[in-house]
């Protein structure tokens, strides 16, 4: 199954939801309200579902309406919604050297695997990636990252169980060799975004990296679980006021995921989003295509 298809499928129930709202209906304010409705249960966001329903009141359609003109007026709005926010992060047209890039995010979001899947996607491009295992509290982090870089056949640093972290990547990244890592991708630990003390720790992991590189990290990335909906909310607006994000990576877009929470954090936060994730194999991550998605979501 192409990626389209698995975006498409993951978003299956969403699009059969807003298909249900449409279908055989005239264009009136019920049908205005079911068409909202249906957008505020597949998480776009109760603010932007009422703009893309009005939009749709304010527009004349012709006589003739289809369920595929509805679906393609509403593609069209996300496209146009979303389209600033498409990114060439994996275009590997890194501007340092090494490009130093740090992966935060909850626990459970699914931040290890997606560091994997970036060093994969960046070696197949014939670059050098360098994991930083930064979870140095759990070691089963450590392990996992550990059996990633083995898989793929890239280097690691890992350090000893409840090491000073920000220590321990200040080392790491002043001992790697540019000549042989142009890349370092640094794994952090899971952050409840309520837990300040851990945050702080965040904090002092980028001090400590710009003590060695002035411009680093050249890129912070929050990896959201494509599952909680609306809750990515709370975390971006929380990480980004306390420790910035370049990019976000929304992961877990399986079946179960109603996915319109990216356009409405799009639209409120206006931070890039990277990439989407689909699947635990290390080729279900891809650029995020605006045009794609918003055709995926409504099944078309």
């Amino acid at each position: 199954m192409g990626f389209f298809n698995k975006i498409k499928d993951a978003f299956k129930k969403t699009s059969e939801r807003i298909s249900l709202s449409i279908g055989g209906k005239k264009i009136d304010g019920e049908f205005i309200q079911e068409i909202e409705d249906a957008l505020i249960i597949a998480d776009v966001g109760v603010k932007t579902a009422a703009e893309l329903a009005q939009k749709i009141s304010n527009k004349k359609f012709s006589k003739e309406l289809t369920e595929l003109d509805i679906k393609q007026f509403l593609a069209n709005e996300i496209y146009t919604l979303l389209k600033p926010y498409e990114n060439d992060f994996f275009s590997g047209n890194f501007s340092h050297n090494p490009e130093i890039i740090l992966v935060i995010g909850v626990n459970g979001n699914g931040k290890t695997t997606t560091v994997a899947k970036i060093a994969n996607i960046f070696k197949t491009m014939g670059h050098k990636p360098l994991l930083v295992a930064a979870d140095t509290f759990r070691a089963a982090a450590t392990e996992q990252l550990k059996c990633w870089a083995q898989r793929i056949g890239v280097d690691i640093r890992t350090g000893k169980e409840k090491a000073d972290v920000a220590g321990f990547v200040y080392d790491s990244i002043k001992q790697a060799d540019s000549s042989t890592h142009d890349v370092i991708l640094i794994d952090t630990a899971g952050r409840m975004q309520n837990r300040s003390d851990l945050l702080d720790e965040l904090e002092k992991i980028k001090r400590v990296i710009k003590k060695l590189n002035d411009t680093a990290p050249h890129k912070t990335i929050l990896v959201l679980d494509g599952l909680t909906g609306q809750a990515t909310h709370n975390q971006v607006n929380i990480f980004l006021n306390k420790i910035g994000i370049d990019g976000i990576i929304i992961t877990k877009l399986d079946g179960t995921a109603k996915g319109g929470a990216i356009i409405s954090l799009t639209k409120k936060y206006k931070i890039p989003i990277f990439a989407l994730g689909i699947g635990e194999d290390l080729d279900d991550l891809k650029t995020f295509d605006a045009q794609e998605y918003s055709r995926a979501i409504l099944g078309i």
